[in-house]
This record gives C-alpha cells, sequence and structure tokens, in this order.
C-alpha cells in the first residue's frame, strides 16, 4: 500500500479558534485510487480540499505529500504545479480568453513542455472532454457545462498525481456528468493518479473505490465500494 498523501491529527480552525472546520482528523490516501467525500454544507469537506491542495494550512497536526512534509520539497509552487491538479465549483476560467488558451495558461509555467506540445496537449484535453470544436470560443461565449469540462482539462494538464475535485458536477446536466466522471476514471486509470471528489450525490459516491463520510468536521465512516 503506497500513500499518496497522509494526514495526521489535523486541526482547523478559524475566527480566533471559535470556529473548529476540521477536529482531529486523520486520513490516509492510496495512489491509484478513486474517493469521494460526502457529508452535509458546512461539514468541512472544502476545508479539507483546500489543506490537501495547499491553499490553505491546518492551525495543527501533520500533512504527508509521499511521506514528506510539504516545506521539504525544493519549491512548493512546482510541487503544487506538478503534483496537484484542482476543480474548484465555480470553473474560474478567464473569460476573455479561449477555452485552449485557459488550459495553456496551466501549461506556460512548465519549462519542460515546448511551444507547441503546449497547443497540441491543450486542443487534445478539449477533444477528451467533447469541446474541441469550442477550442477558439472564449470562456465568456459557452455553456457552463462547457466551461466546467474546460476547468477539469485544464487541472488535468500537468498530468497530476493527486486530483481534487470539489463538487465538479453540481451545476451541470446528466450528459455533461456521465461526460465528467467517465473521463475522470479513463485518467486515474491510465496515469494510476488519486482522485479525491466532493460530491452530494450518493450515486456518484458509489462508483469510487471508497466513500469517506464527514461530519461536523470528523469523518464519521469509512465505505469500501469495491
Amino acid at each position: 500500500m503506497n500513500n499518496i498523501v497522509k494526514i495526521k491529527n489535523v486541526n482547523k480552525s478559524y475566527d480566533k479558534g471559535k470556529t473548529l472546520a476540521l477536529k482531529d482528523l486523520s486520513l490516509s490516501l492510496e495512489e491509484g485510487k478513486f474517493y469521494t467525500i460526502v457529508g452535509k454544507s458546512g461539514c468541512g469537506k472544502s476545508t479539507l480540499l483546500n489543506i490537501l491542495g495547499t491553499i490553505d494550512e491546518p492551525t495543527s497536526g501533520e500533512v504527508l505529500y509521499k511521506g514528506k512534509k510539504l516545506e521539504e520539497y525544493p519549491s512548493i509552487s512546482n510541487f503544487r504545479r506538478d503534483f496537484i491538479g484542482f476543480v474548484f465549483q465555480f470553473h474560474h476560467l478567464i473569460p476573455v480568453l479561449t477555452l485552449k488558451e485557459n488550459i495553456e495558461t496551466a501549461l506556460f509555467s512548465n519549462l519542460k513542455y515546448p511551444k507547441q506540445l503546449i497547443k497540441e496537449k491543450s486542443i487534445k484535453l478539449l477533444k477528451d472532454f467533447d469541446i474541441g470544436n469550442k477550442a477558439d470560443s472564449l470562456a465568456n461565449e459557452v455553456s457552463g457545462g462547457e466551461r466546467q469540462r474546460c476547468a477539469i482539462a485544464r487541472a488535468l494538464a500537468n498530468n497530476p498525481k493527486l486530483l481534487l475535485a470539489d463538487e465538479p458536477t453540481g451545476n451541470v446536466d446528466t450528459i455533461t456528468t456521465k461526460v465528467i466522471l467517465d473521463k475522470l476514471i479513463e485518467y486515474q486509470k491510465k496515469y494510476n493518479s488519486t482522485i479525491l471528489l466532493v460530491t452530494h450525490n450518493p450515486l456518484i459516491a458509489k462508483i469510487s473505490d471508497t466513500t469517506i463520510y464527514l461530519e461536523d468536521g470528523k469523518i464519521i465512516s469509512i465505505e469500501e465500494n469495491r
């Protein structure tokens, strides 16, 4: 069993300790597995994803990536770029850029990609999500479902080993939901990556390998689906 990330006794408080979002939470995520998190609004799901995604820091406790603390990596920004992909509830695309250009922004900082490869990779990702015909459309000119597909394609651009998704299908239709889930599972298997996806949909939770149930900042149960 290879843990890609492990958190130990993590607490997260806000408002000078008056609000405790996570309470002594410990969790290990294995490489190559698909996890879902289920819980009511305000139970700490997004806080947990933000901490795992290095967007936020725990008030106390420890987070290890491949057995190392974040500060042990030579460059935190490079680590975040190469290791973690993040899909937010809102797509956060740049509205005045095309869909292709939005994906390219995730690749420009990676010096291992020459310009031509960046263009080719961006087009391929859009085609993978069935929006290749919208590559040259501005982000503010396409539908909400198409924007969300582009946002997920952008999160996968650098082939992250850990993909964190905060309700990526919450605001899209059934057809787009199926496209997104099929592509995420395909990606996970192809690259042996780990996915942690927040959802309120029990049907989506059941297609993951493992479902983590969160309540009031604590893990109340973990269910193996297969």
